[in-house]
Protein backbone atom coordinates (compact mmCIF):
# COMPACT_ATOMS: atom_id res chain seq x y z
CA UNK A 1 0.00 0.00 0.00
CA UNK A 2 1.69 3.24 1.34
CA UNK A 3 5.52 4.01 1.49
CA UNK A 4 5.34 6.42 4.81
CA UNK A 5 9.38 7.56 4.81
CA UNK A 6 9.52 10.58 6.54
CA UNK A 7 12.74 12.83 5.64
CA UNK A 8 13.34 15.67 7.47
CA UNK A 9 14.26 18.76 4.77
CA UNK A 10 15.73 21.52 5.36
CA UNK A 11 13.95 24.30 3.67
CA UNK A 12 14.26 27.40 5.38
CA UNK A 13 16.28 29.93 3.80
CA UNK A 14 17.61 32.80 5.48
CA UNK A 15 14.53 35.46 4.12
CA UNK A 16 12.24 32.80 4.85
CA UNK A 17 12.36 32.43 8.78
CA UNK A 18 8.61 31.92 9.80
CA UNK A 19 8.17 29.39 6.89
CA UNK A 20 8.26 26.09 8.98
CA UNK A 21 10.37 22.93 7.76
CA UNK A 22 8.98 20.57 5.50
CA UNK A 23 9.50 16.73 5.18
CA UNK A 24 9.63 14.75 1.97
CA UNK A 25 7.19 12.16 2.21
CA UNK A 26 6.99 8.88 -0.44
CA UNK A 27 4.08 7.22 -0.97
CA UNK A 28 3.00 4.61 -3.89
CA UNK A 29 -0.41 5.74 -5.36
CA UNK A 30 -2.24 4.10 -8.54
CA UNK A 31 1.19 2.16 -8.94
CA UNK A 32 3.35 5.23 -8.93
CA UNK A 33 5.61 6.42 -7.01
CA UNK A 34 4.27 9.52 -5.85
CA UNK A 35 5.49 12.05 -3.15
CA UNK A 36 4.65 15.07 -1.15
CA UNK A 37 6.12 17.41 1.26
CA UNK A 38 4.26 18.24 4.90
CA UNK A 39 4.63 21.10 7.48
CA UNK A 40 3.46 20.85 10.69
CA UNK A 41 1.99 23.78 12.65
CA UNK A 42 4.03 25.34 15.67
CA UNK A 43 2.61 23.34 18.96
CA UNK A 44 1.48 19.99 17.04
CA UNK A 45 -0.06 17.58 18.86
CA UNK A 46 -0.59 14.47 16.82
CA UNK A 47 -3.41 13.34 19.30
CA UNK A 48 -6.08 16.43 18.71
CA UNK A 49 -7.71 16.75 15.05
CA UNK A 50 -5.53 18.83 13.23
CA UNK A 51 -6.99 20.92 9.91
CA UNK A 52 -4.91 19.95 6.89
CA UNK A 53 -4.62 22.46 3.32
CA UNK A 54 -3.48 21.32 0.20
CA UNK A 55 -1.17 23.58 -1.92
CA UNK A 56 -1.35 22.71 -5.27
CA UNK A 57 2.06 23.73 -8.06
CA UNK A 58 1.67 25.49 -10.91
CA UNK A 59 2.22 23.49 -14.18
CA UNK A 60 6.14 22.57 -15.12
CA UNK A 61 6.42 23.62 -11.19
CA UNK A 62 7.68 21.47 -7.89
CA UNK A 63 6.33 21.26 -4.93
CA UNK A 64 9.27 23.33 -3.10
CA UNK A 65 8.44 25.96 -5.43
CA UNK A 66 4.81 26.21 -4.19
CA UNK A 67 5.78 25.63 -0.72
CA UNK A 68 8.12 29.23 -1.58
CA UNK A 69 5.47 30.66 -3.65
CA UNK A 70 2.13 29.98 -2.05
CA UNK A 71 3.67 30.49 1.45
CA UNK A 72 0.39 28.53 3.51
CA UNK A 73 3.61 26.90 6.13
CA UNK A 74 4.57 30.70 6.83
CA UNK A 75 3.82 30.81 10.37
CA UNK A 76 2.60 34.73 10.17
CA UNK A 77 -0.43 33.21 7.91
CA UNK A 78 -1.53 29.71 9.01
CA UNK A 79 -0.17 28.52 12.69
CA UNK A 80 -3.04 26.07 12.87
CA UNK A 81 -2.93 23.55 9.89
CA UNK A 82 -1.01 20.92 8.75
CA UNK A 83 -0.12 22.19 5.17
CA UNK A 84 0.07 19.45 2.07
CA UNK A 85 2.30 19.92 -1.08
CA UNK A 86 1.54 17.65 -3.69
CA UNK A 87 3.96 16.92 -6.33
CA UNK A 88 2.27 16.34 -9.97
CA UNK A 89 3.41 13.76 -12.30
CA UNK A 90 5.20 15.24 -15.04
CA UNK A 91 4.82 18.81 -13.16
CA UNK A 92 0.67 18.85 -14.27
CA UNK A 93 -2.50 17.82 -12.51
CA UNK A 94 -5.25 15.80 -13.69
CA UNK A 95 -8.28 17.65 -15.81
CA UNK A 96 -5.00 19.79 -17.72
CA UNK A 97 -5.03 18.94 -21.78
CA UNK A 98 -2.58 15.66 -21.63
CA UNK A 99 -2.23 14.92 -18.34
CA UNK A 100 -3.32 11.21 -17.73
CA UNK A 101 -2.63 10.09 -13.76
CA UNK A 102 -5.93 9.97 -11.38
CA UNK A 103 -4.22 12.32 -8.68
CA UNK A 104 -8.21 12.49 -7.42
CA UNK A 105 -6.86 9.25 -6.00
CA UNK A 106 -3.45 10.61 -5.14
CA UNK A 107 -5.11 12.77 -2.88
CA UNK A 108 -7.21 10.29 -1.49
CA UNK A 109 -4.44 8.45 -0.89
CA UNK A 110 -2.41 11.13 0.48
CA UNK A 111 -5.34 11.61 2.99
CA UNK A 112 -5.59 8.15 3.85
CA UNK A 113 -1.69 8.03 4.78
CA UNK A 114 -1.72 10.70 6.94
CA UNK A 115 -4.85 9.63 9.00
CA UNK A 116 -2.51 6.65 10.17
CA UNK A 117 0.09 8.94 11.65
CA UNK A 118 -1.83 11.41 12.91
CA UNK A 119 -5.03 12.74 13.91
CA UNK A 120 -7.07 15.23 11.33
CA UNK A 121 -10.03 16.86 11.88
CA UNK A 122 -11.87 15.69 8.58
CA UNK A 123 -14.55 18.67 8.63
CA UNK A 124 -11.83 21.03 8.25
CA UNK A 125 -9.65 19.98 4.86
CA UNK A 126 -8.85 22.84 2.74
CA UNK A 127 -7.49 22.85 -1.35
CA UNK A 128 -5.22 25.94 -2.94
CA UNK A 129 -3.53 26.05 -5.60
CA UNK A 130 -1.73 28.56 -8.69
CA UNK A 131 -2.59 28.11 -12.34
CA UNK A 132 -2.75 23.98 -13.48
CA UNK A 133 -2.72 23.54 -9.57
CA UNK A 134 -5.73 26.21 -9.03
CA UNK A 135 -7.26 23.57 -12.06
CA UNK A 136 -7.29 21.34 -10.02
CA UNK A 137 -8.72 22.80 -7.43
CA UNK A 138 -12.11 23.44 -9.56
CA UNK A 139 -11.84 19.33 -11.06
CA UNK A 140 -11.53 18.45 -7.22
CA UNK A 141 -14.42 21.07 -6.12
CA UNK A 142 -16.53 19.57 -8.59
CA UNK A 143 -16.14 15.91 -7.53
CA UNK A 144 -18.79 13.93 -6.24
CA UNK A 145 -16.71 12.73 -3.30
CA UNK A 146 -13.93 15.12 -2.64
CA UNK A 147 -16.52 17.51 -3.11
CA UNK A 148 -17.92 15.99 -0.06
CA UNK A 149 -14.38 16.24 1.87
CA UNK A 150 -12.90 19.14 1.24
CA UNK A 151 -14.24 21.85 3.09
CA UNK A 152 -13.27 25.15 0.89
CA UNK A 153 -11.28 25.89 -2.02
CA UNK A 154 -9.19 28.47 -3.27
CA UNK A 155 -7.71 28.25 -6.70
CA UNK A 156 -5.27 31.64 -7.97
CA UNK A 157 -4.97 32.15 -11.40
CA UNK A 158 -6.73 29.07 -12.00
CA UNK A 159 -6.61 27.09 -15.36
CA UNK A 160 -9.72 25.93 -15.70
CA UNK A 161 -9.66 23.98 -19.18
CA UNK A 162 -12.98 22.77 -20.66
CA UNK A 163 -13.15 20.09 -23.32
CA UNK A 164 -15.03 21.21 -26.33
CA UNK A 165 -15.69 20.15 -29.71
CA UNK A 166 -16.75 23.72 -31.39
CA UNK A 167 -15.51 26.81 -31.04
CA UNK A 168 -14.43 27.89 -27.92
CA UNK A 169 -16.69 30.48 -26.78
CA UNK A 170 -15.47 31.54 -23.52
CA UNK A 171 -18.24 33.62 -21.78
CA UNK A 172 -20.95 30.74 -22.56
CA UNK A 173 -19.00 27.33 -22.57
CA UNK A 174 -20.77 24.75 -20.31
CA UNK A 175 -18.94 23.79 -17.44
CA UNK A 176 -19.26 20.21 -16.46
CA UNK A 177 -19.02 20.21 -12.92
CA UNK A 178 -20.82 17.08 -10.25
CA UNK A 179 -20.31 19.49 -6.63
CA UNK A 180 -22.12 17.15 -4.56
CA UNK A 181 -23.43 20.27 -2.10
CA UNK A 182 -22.80 24.04 -1.66
CA UNK A 183 -19.13 24.42 -2.01
CA UNK A 184 -17.31 27.75 -0.43
CA UNK A 185 -14.84 28.74 -2.66
CA UNK A 186 -12.46 31.95 -3.71
CA UNK A 187 -10.62 32.68 -6.97
CA UNK A 188 -7.86 35.05 -7.75
CA UNK A 189 -7.15 36.67 -10.94
CA UNK A 190 -5.50 39.76 -12.56
CA UNK A 191 -6.67 41.46 -15.24
CA UNK A 192 -3.50 41.31 -16.79
CA UNK A 193 -2.81 38.03 -16.98
CA UNK A 194 -1.68 36.48 -20.27
CA UNK A 195 -1.28 33.09 -19.35
CA UNK A 196 -5.00 31.98 -18.31
CA UNK A 197 -6.47 35.23 -19.49
CA UNK A 198 -8.80 36.68 -17.48
CA UNK A 199 -11.28 36.84 -20.73
CA UNK A 200 -10.79 33.56 -21.28
CA UNK A 201 -9.28 31.83 -24.76
CA UNK A 202 -8.87 28.67 -26.75
CA UNK A 203 -5.76 27.00 -25.63
CA UNK A 204 -4.01 23.85 -25.82
CA UNK A 205 -7.17 22.58 -27.60
CA UNK A 206 -9.33 23.02 -25.14
CA UNK A 207 -11.59 26.18 -23.95
CA UNK A 208 -10.70 28.10 -20.61
CA UNK A 209 -13.72 30.02 -19.57
CA UNK A 210 -13.67 33.70 -18.86
CA UNK A 211 -13.12 33.91 -15.03
CA UNK A 212 -16.73 36.09 -15.01
CA UNK A 213 -18.35 33.48 -16.39
CA UNK A 214 -16.64 30.63 -14.51
CA UNK A 215 -17.40 32.36 -11.24
CA UNK A 216 -20.93 33.05 -12.12
CA UNK A 217 -21.33 29.60 -13.17
CA UNK A 218 -20.47 28.38 -8.97
CA UNK A 219 -23.04 31.52 -8.03
CA UNK A 220 -25.61 29.15 -9.91
CA UNK A 221 -24.68 25.99 -8.64
CA UNK A 222 -24.60 27.05 -4.98
CA UNK A 223 -27.94 29.08 -5.14
CA UNK A 224 -26.71 32.37 -4.16
CA UNK A 225 -27.93 35.69 -4.27
CA UNK A 226 -26.55 39.15 -3.78
CA UNK A 227 -23.03 40.45 -4.24
CA UNK A 228 -20.64 42.38 -2.30
CA UNK A 229 -18.20 44.43 -3.55
CA UNK A 230 -15.43 46.49 -2.07
CA UNK A 231 -11.83 47.77 -2.55
CA UNK A 232 -8.19 46.07 -1.31
CA UNK A 233 -6.32 47.79 0.30
CA UNK A 234 -4.94 51.20 -2.13
CA UNK A 235 -4.56 49.51 -4.80
CA UNK A 236 -6.78 48.33 -7.97
CA UNK A 237 -7.86 45.30 -6.52
CA UNK A 238 -11.58 44.39 -5.53
CA UNK A 239 -13.50 41.82 -3.75
CA UNK A 240 -16.80 39.98 -4.95
CA UNK A 241 -18.50 37.89 -1.82
CA UNK A 242 -21.53 36.78 -3.60
CA UNK A 243 -24.40 35.08 -1.01
CA UNK A 244 -22.34 36.99 1.48
CA UNK A 245 -19.07 35.12 0.45
CA UNK A 246 -19.61 31.89 -0.22
CA UNK A 247 -18.51 32.48 -3.74
CA UNK A 248 -15.65 35.34 -3.52
CA UNK A 249 -13.51 36.38 -6.20
CA UNK A 250 -10.64 38.87 -6.00
CA UNK A 251 -9.96 40.97 -8.76
CA UNK A 252 -6.86 43.53 -9.89
CA UNK A 253 -6.25 44.51 -13.32
CA UNK A 254 -2.98 45.35 -13.26
CA UNK A 255 -1.81 42.11 -11.71
CA UNK A 256 -0.48 39.31 -14.46
CA UNK A 257 -0.46 35.62 -13.81
CA UNK A 258 0.87 35.87 -10.30
CA UNK A 259 0.30 34.76 -6.68
CA UNK A 260 -0.36 38.36 -5.11
CA UNK A 261 1.96 38.89 -2.66
CA UNK A 262 2.84 42.63 -0.92
CA UNK A 263 6.93 40.96 -1.26
CA UNK A 264 9.01 39.85 -4.29
CA UNK A 265 8.08 36.06 -4.97
CA UNK A 266 8.84 33.90 -7.94
CA UNK A 267 5.58 35.39 -9.95
CA UNK A 268 5.42 38.70 -9.58
CA UNK A 269 9.08 40.08 -10.64
CA UNK A 270 9.25 42.44 -7.79
CA UNK A 271 5.58 43.89 -8.87
CA UNK A 272 4.07 43.43 -5.61
CA UNK A 273 0.56 43.81 -4.92
CA UNK A 274 -1.47 45.50 -2.42
CA UNK A 275 -2.65 42.42 -0.72
CA UNK A 276 -1.65 38.97 0.13
CA UNK A 277 -3.41 36.23 -1.66
CA UNK A 278 -2.06 33.67 1.46
CA UNK A 279 -3.42 35.53 3.87
CA UNK A 280 -6.96 35.86 2.37
CA UNK A 281 -6.67 32.25 1.39
CA UNK A 282 -6.13 31.38 4.89
CA UNK A 283 -8.91 33.64 6.15
CA UNK A 284 -11.12 32.30 3.80
CA UNK A 285 -10.48 29.04 5.03
CA UNK A 286 -11.17 29.53 8.58
CA UNK A 287 -14.58 30.41 8.09
CA UNK A 288 -15.68 26.96 6.94
CA UNK A 289 -15.92 23.49 7.82
CA UNK A 290 -17.89 20.47 7.30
Amino acid sequence: MFSFLLTLFLAVTSTSASLVPYINISITSSEYDRYFLLTLPPKFDRNVPTSIIFSFHGGNRTADQQYHLSRMSDTFFNDFAIVVYPQGINKTWQGIPGAKTNDIVFTQDILASLSTAYTLDTSRIFATGKSQGGGFCGTLACDPIMSTQIAAFAPVSGAFYVKNDTKCQPESIDIPCNAARQVPIIEFHGGDDHTIDYEGKGRRRQCLPSIPHWVEEWVLRDELEGVEESKIGTGNATLYKYGGGIVSHVFDRGIGHDWPSTIKNADNKGLVATFNASQMVVEFFKTYSL
